[in-house]
Order: structure tokens, then sequence, then C-alpha cells
């Protein structure tokens, strides 16, 4: 039988990325900490940290917050129906997010029901062909992803298509694509990319013009404000989600550069298959929210 005290120090020293600080968030000592998870670790015969700077965990590591992070999601949930009022004790829900839903439709989504169940959210922000890594992990209960095979004890749940286009503010079209867009004046234009991770855009020239990675100028700016900023000051063009375009499209502050060109991307919501009515309650929200504001046409984005 695992002991969850030393669970919870597992947990919390990964969150916080060491010993120290997760002393202070247990308020004990770091050699307590130290204790309970060398105990721990000689309970199941394996490294469970990487004693690195931050900490990270092992594969056994993760495997053991997954468990531990659904066992605090079904006891919060215990608590409720046996009306045990604990404020110390709130229902804390880690949920995988991508940046672009972020941004846009995902936390309207949410936000009435987290206020009404008085559940606090917390969110880890990846690209959306990386945050099942999360789920996975054991760092999140649910994730926003682009994978729709479901991971072994998960279900995943279509949520709809963002549709993404091609843009750039006016002045910037004149300047780089006065006559037409081809695959010579892509490779002199300088594009917004949002991170290495995210390889939209990579997908996106490859798909419409044949290009291949690196043969195009383009700047890194990890933050969805910031990334469509960046194509509004004139930096670059970029790949725009149809959410954010189309108010600036009507303004006339952005222009579609290839109309006839777009790339949909699927959402799916995985989460894990337990018996938590948390998940179940944030996927009906997410449907409801993401109907009325992705795309959906499922068999077009493959």
């Amino acid at each position: 039988m695992l002991d969850y005290a030393h669970l919870r120090a597992l947990s919390i020293v990964v969150s916080e990325g060491g010993f120290e600080r997760a002393a202070k968030v247990l308020c004990i000592t770091q050699s307590a900490v130290s204790q309970r998870i060398k105990q721990l670790e000689e309970r199941v015969g394996q490294a469970l940290v990487i004693r690195s700077t931050p900490v990270e965990a092992t594969p056994t590591g993760k495997r053991l917050l997954r468990h531990f992070s659904q066992v605090e999601l079904l006891e919060s949930e215990l608590r409720v129906e046996m009306d045990v009022d604990d404020p110390n004790l709130p229902t804390i829900v880690k949920i995988a997010v991508n940046a672009d839903s972020l941004a846009t439709w995902f936390l309207p989504a949410l936000c009435e029901v987290f206020k009404r169940h008085q559940w606090l959210l917390e969110l880890v922000v990846d690209d959306e062909s990386y945050t099942h890594n999360l789920l996975k992990n054991g760092e999140a209960v649910g994730c926003v992803t682009t994978t729709k095979r479901p991971l072994a004890g998960c279900s995943s749940e279509y949520l709809g298509d963002m549709e993404y286009l091609c843009v750039a503010t006016p002045e910037f079209i004149q300047r780089f694509f006065p006559i037409t867009v081809s695959q010579a004046s892509l490779e002199l234009a300088p594009a917004v990319v949002f991170s290495t991770k995210d390889k939209l855009h990579e997908k996106y020239l490859n798909k419409y013009f044949k290009m291949k990675a690196g043969s195009w100028r383009e700047h890194k700016i990890p933050s969805s404000e910031s990334f469509l900023d960046a194509i509004l000051q004139g930096l670059g063009y970029g790949l725009v989600g149809h959410l954010q375009a189309e108010p600036l499209l009507e303004k006339g502050l952005l222009i579609e550069i290839t109309p006839n060109k777009r790339k949909r991307v699927p959402l799916y919501w995985q989460h894990w298959n337990i018996k938590a009515k948390q998940t179940t309650i944030i996927y009906r929200s997410l449907a409801v929210t993401a109907k009325q504001s992705l795309c959906h046409n499922e068999s077009f984005s493959k």
C-alpha cells in the first residue's frame, strides 16, 4: 500500500521544481521532504525523480503522479457527495490546453462551471500536438489535443476544427506580395510562427507550396497575444485561427493572403476513464461552446 503523504510530497517536489520549495509548501523541513521521497523510492524499488534543476519525474515517477492525481480527483468528488465542507481541500482540476484555444473559446466554456462548483482551475499551456503528453504523464486530468486516438486508460471526444487563415497587413502584402504569392516571394517574406514545437506553418507551406523546412525566414513568438500583435504591427505574415482573424479581416486591419488555401486543425478532448463527474461536466461545457465557436466538418480536416 502506497503512503499518500509520500505521494503528495512527490507531486509537490515535481510541480515546485525542487525540494526546498516543496518543503515551504508542505511546511516541513527539506530533510523531511527528502526522506519521504527516499522512502517512496525504496517502497517501489525505483528512482522517482531526477535530481536536476528543476527536479523532474522519472517515467516511474510520472506513473505514480498520474495515479495520485486520479485519487485526488476522486476524493474531491467523494467529499462533495458526503457533504464534507473543507475549504482547505478545494477540488483542483488540472487541464492542458493549446494557446489558441485559451486565447479564444476555452475559458468562456468553463468559467461558469468552475464558479458554480467552486472548483479551482490549473492550466498547463502547450502546443496542441503535445498536450496529450501532459495527460499521459499525470500532469493533467484532461487536455485539448489534436491526437484523435485515445491514450491508454483515456477517452477521446471530438470538439471541432480550428481553421487557420494566412494573413498579413495591407502594407506588408504590398511590400512582399504585390503581384502574387509564390514560393519565391514566401522565401523572402518573414513569417511569424508560434514556437519551434508548432509545425502548423511548416505543414501549411509544404502542403500548398511544396516548401521544405528552413527555406523561409521566420520570427518565433510563443505568445498568442504577442504573436497576433506582431502580425498586426507588420513584422511578418502568419497563420491565425478564424476566431481571432475574422473580426480583424472585417475591419480591414488584416487581409487573407491565400483565401483558397486554409488549414484546419481538429481538436479533441481527452480525459481519464475514471468515475469522476468533473471530467464529464467539463466535457459537456466544452462541447457546447465548441459547437458554437469551432468549425464542424471532421472529414474535411482529416
